[in-house]
C-alpha cells in the first residue's frame, strides 16, 4: 500500500506496498507479524509506510532499510508472535532503542526510524477480513485502511492516550500510455510495470499490435491511436503520461493533436478529456521540428508545442532501445516528482532545477521531497 503526506504543500508519496505479497500471512495470522515504519525523523533509508512480514519461523517477505535494522526487527517481531503483543521500537544512528544508547541495531543513514510490530493474531476478525480484501486486489488500485491499538495491546501508550490509530491511504498507480509498438515503447512500458504503473499501449497496426510483442500486464489497444487514447483521457485518473513512440506523420501527429488540449488545460477540452500531466514524443530534433509544422498547421500555437516533451528522455547518451527507454522513463520519473515552480519558493525551484542531475554532484537530503519528520500514527482516547 502507500500514503501520501503533505510536505511544503505539496504531496509526496511513501510506500507500504506489500500488501499483496501477504496473502499467505493472513490466512495464518497466527504464524505471522507485519513490522511497519510509522514515523521517521531525519534521513531514512525507506519511507513511511514500508513493511516487513516475519514468521515464527523466520520467513521473511520485504524490507525496512536495506539491512540496517532487518535483524533485530525479525528477532523482535518473532518475540511478538510468541507473546502475542504488540511492540513499537526505534532505530537510530547510534543504535538507540527506544533511547536506550548502546541497544538495537544502528541506523546508518543517520536518522531514526520508529517501527510497529503487530502480530496479525492480534487483528480484529474485521480488520483480518479487510486486510484479506486488500490483498486481492490490484495493487495499483486506491485503497485505504485504518489500524486501531488499544492500550491493553502492548503498544506503549502514553498516560493521557488509551489507543494508537494507524492511518494508510494507497494512491492510483500513475498512468503511461504509449502510442506505438515498438523495441523502445516495449522496453519502456516494462520498466513502467516494474515500478508498480498502469500501462497502456495503443497501435493501428494489427501486425504489430499483438499480445506477444508487449510485456505481460500492458493494456494493449488495436484501433486509432487518437481516438483510442481520448477515450482513455475520458474520466479521473491519476498521474497520467501520454508518449509518443512512432516516426509517422500518419500516425503520431493526430496523437499529439489530440492530447494537446488535455495537457494545457483548454476549457473546450476540459469538459470532455480529463487532463494529463505529461505529453511526450521520442525521435530526432528534425523529426520534432517536422511535428511543431504540422501543429501549427493545425492551429497549435507556438507556445503550447514547446509543452510537448521532445525529443523525450535525459541526455545518458543512449545507444540501445533498452538504454533509450531508460533514458525516457528516468523523465518520466523526474517529472513526476518535479514541483510547478511558478508559485513556489526558492527552494522548490532549486529541487527543480537539480532533477535529473548526477547526486554526486549535489549535498544535501538525497531524498529531497520525503519529508524529514513524518508520522502515520496518532494516539487518541476512546
Amino acid at each position: 500500500m502507500s500514503l501520501r503526506t503533505q510536505i511544503r504543500g505539496k504531496e509526496v508519496p511513501s510506500v507500504l506496498d506489500r500488501v499483496t505479497a501477504y496473502t499467505e500471512c493472513f490466512e495464518e495470522p497466527q504464524r505471522w507479524a507485519v513490522a511497519t515504519i510509522v514515523s521517521i525523523q531525519g534521513s531514512s533509508p525507506s519511507p513511511v509506510g514500508t513493511s516487513m512480514a516475519v514468521s515464527a519461523d523466520l520467513q521473511i517477505i520485504g524490507s525496512l532499510s536495506g539491512g540496517c535494522v532487518e535483524s533485530s526487527v525479525a528477532a523482535l517481531a518473532q518475540d511478538a508472535i510468541s507473546s502475542g503483543e504488540i511492540r513499537r521500537e526505534a532505530f537510530g544512528p547510534d543504535g538507540t532503542l527506544f533511547e536506550r544508547q548502546g541497544l538495537g541495531a544502528a541506523l546508518t543513514c543517520g536518522g531514526q526510524i520508529e517501527v510497529l510490530i503487530q502480530p496479525l493474531a492480534s487483528l480484529e476478525p474485521e480488520q483480518l477480513h479487510q486486510l484479506r480484501g486488500l490483498a486481492r486486489q490490484d495493487p495499483r488500485t486506491p485503497a485505504q485502511l485504518t489500524r486501531r491499538i488499544h492500550d491493553d495491546a502492548g503498544a506503549e501508550l502514553s498516560a493521557e492516550a488509551s489507543a494508537l490509530v494507524i492511518e494508510e491511504r494507497r494512491d492510483g498507480a500513475p498512468l503511461l500510455i504509449l502510442s506505438g509498438v515498438h523495441d523502445v515503447s516495449v522496453h519502456l512500458a516494462q520498466l513502467a510495470l516494474q515500478a508498480g504503473w498502469r500501462v497502456e499501449i495503443v497501435d493501428v497496426r494489427p501486425a504489430f499490435a499483438t499480445a506477444e510483442r508487449v510485456p505481460e500486464g500492458v493494456q494493449l489497444t488495436v484501433g486509432e491511436p487518437a481516438t483510442v487514447i481520448r477515450e482513455l483521457l475520458d474520466g479521473p485518473r491519476p498521474w497520467t503520461a501520454i508518449c509518443v513512440m512512432t516516426h509517422h506523420p500518419d500516425l503520431d501527429v493526430p496523437v499529439l493533436d489530440a492530447a494537446l488540449p488535455a495537457l494545457l488545460g483548454d476549457e473546450g477540452a476540459a469538459a470532455v478529456l480529463q487532463p494529463v500531466d505529461l505529453l511526450g514524443a521520442m525521435g530526432s530534433r528534425r523529426a520534432a521540428a517536422r511535428r511543431a509544422t504540422a501543429l501549427q498547421e493545425r492551429g497549435h500555437s507556438e507556445e503550447s508545442i514547446r509543452a510537448i516533451r521532445t525529443p523525450l528522455g535525459l541526455d545518458l547518451q543512449a545507444s540501445t532501445a533498452a538504454e533509450t527507454a531508460v533514458s525516457m522513463f528516468a523523465e518520466l520519473i523526474a517529472a513526476r516528482n518535479s514541483t510547478d515552480t511558478a508559485d513556489a519558493g526558492q527552494a522548490e525551484a532549486e529541487n527543480a532545477d537539480r532533477l535529473g542531475t548526477p547526486l554526486s554532484e549535489q549535498s544535501g537530503p538525497v531524498n529531497r521531497t520525503r519529508g524529514r519528520s513524518i508520522s502515520i500514527t496518532r494516539e487518541m482516547a476512546v
